[in-house]
């Protein structure tokens, strides 16, 4: 039997896609919520979940210290981002650092979510189908953490 000590969802979000789609995973797994609001937040779990927007296609720059400011050997990662336009290399610049840093990403998600200044991209989402696509996501990487666990 596979015993998780800890499994926390930390997402940075200014207008409320990030952080939807943080709950519903968190919902998903009974899992605690740390919102990133500086990027000096430390890592403490096994399983972490790590979310942003996309900026300039790009992590928000709370997220991209995060990323960079913590040491993520042993942690099991599953990354996941909103954007309106394109998710750019957002994911792949958070799975290349927390790699680099010890990590393992095991999973990762993006979600379409409404544009702040221009609404029409994207409006009404992250919707209902959405966030049961992130609770999918989310229970993917609980067994996929379980299983790499066991090998």
């Amino acid at each position: 039997m596979v015993v998780i000590r800890s499994i926390i969802v930390y997402y940075f979000s200014e207008t409320g896609n990030t952080e939807a789609v943080a709950r519903a995973i968190a919902s998903a797994l009974n899992a605690d919520l740390v919102e990133i609001l500086t990027g000096s937040e430390r890592v403490d779990a096994d399983l972490a979940f790590v979310g942003t927007p996309t900026h300039g296609f790009r992590p928000a720059g709370p997220v991209r210290s995060f990323v960079e400011n913590n040491d993520w050997a042993g942690v099991r990662v599953g990354l996941f981002c909103t954007y309106s336009l394109h998710p750019g290399r957002t994911l792949r610049w958070m799975r290349e650092r927390i790699e680099a840093r010890g990590g393992e990403v095991i999973g990762e998600l993006r979600i379409k979510g409404e544009h702040s200044f221009i609404p029409v991209l994207a409006r009404g989402r992250p919707n209902e189908r959405d966030l049961r696509r992130a609770q999918e996501f989310a229970r993917t990487v609980l067994r996929r953490f379980e299983r790499g666990a066991r090998e």
